[in-house]
């Protein structure tokens, strides 16, 4: 799931949220903050974001980013000091990340440290501090997913003569990918598969171009199967199943609504607007090679 497209959603819903639904929630006085923060297991934290709100007669194009919050992660007793990174790369905060929405991008928050560890498990509390507003929210890191595997590392690609003859290679079960893994609790999962290659050929330059990557949606199950048409350029693939938590589905299926069913957007920041959630994952790869 493209995660700044979520913002980008997330605003434009509040927006016409605060606006339409008089009789539900007051126009603000003032900006609030809106949040997004995601903690990876395994991962250094680095993708903190902050950005305000715009005022229904405040005539700005843009939101502003936040950078002089006081952001501080708890970890137990422990606690851990964020700051800003001016020069965070917009074009790629995160594996969920496909396209850069940079009007709406706020400041990442980091923590500069090599003692911070998130590991499966673990409760967090994020608190923000910023002029009089003080935000606070909890989450913990689910388990990394179990026995993640594929049926397939390396697939060998012949040459096309005609479309029929590609379309042959897609569907042929040597060449169907099969990922598993167990989920006994029927947790959500969500994959993504990305090709790791600074620049990778194309499968076949005939076709019409498309993405590097692939996302799909969270979804409740233990195999997903992929056919050989996910797959658009040569070289390394590496395919990570995140195990997700029920408050980024929710922001993720409140996404799906448009102007004749308009509801306020899922928000697990107490004192702002956002999320604040958590992610374990587990990884494997697929080659494909083009036959000599």
């Amino acid at each position: 799931m493209n995660n700044k497209l979520i913002l980008s959603w997330f605003l434009s819903i509040l927006f016409l949220f605060i606006g339409c639904e008089d009789d539900l929630a007051p126009v603000p006085d003032e900006n609030m903050i809106v949040v997004r923060a995601y903690l990876y297991a395994g991962q250094p934290v680095k993708d903190i974001m902050l950005m305000s709100t715009l005022l229904l007669d405040d005539e700005s194009e843009t939101a502003l980013p936040i950078d002089s919050a006081e952001v501080v992660l708890f970890n137990g007793l422990e606690q851990y000091t964020l700051i800003p990174d001016y020069n965070y790369d917009t074009t790629s905060t995160d594996t969920t990340d496909t396209t850069a929405v940079d009007s709406l991008i706020g400041i990442s928050y980091y923590y500069p440290g090599d003692d911070l560890i998130v590991s499966q498990g673990d409760s967090f509390k994020l608190e923000i501090n910023y002029m009089d507003q003080h935000l606070t929210a909890e989450t913990f890191v689910p388990m990394k997913p179990d026995s993640f595997s594929s049926t397939i590392d390396t697939m060998v690609v012949p040459s096309f003569d005609r479309n029929r003859a590609y379309i042959q290679w897609i569907f042929a079960d040597s060449n169907i990918v099969r990922l598993n893994w167990d989920n006994p609790e029927d947790q959500y999962h969500y994959l993504i598969m990305d090709n790791v290659e600074e620049e990778p050929a194309p499968l076949d330059v005939t076709l019409p171009p498309r993405w590097r990557r692939f996302i799909s949606q969270p979804f409740v199950d233990t195999t997903y199967t992929m056919l050989a048409s996910t797959i658009t350029h040569f070289g390394r693939h590496d395919i990570v199943l995140f195990h997700v938590q029920t408050d980024y589905v929710l922001l993720y299926q409140s996404s799906g609504q448009d102007s004749r069913d308009l509801n306020e957007p899922y928000s697990n920041i107490n004192g702002g607007l956002g999320i604040f959630t958590a992610f374990n994952s587990d990884t494997t790869s697929l080659v494909l090679l083009r036959a000599e």
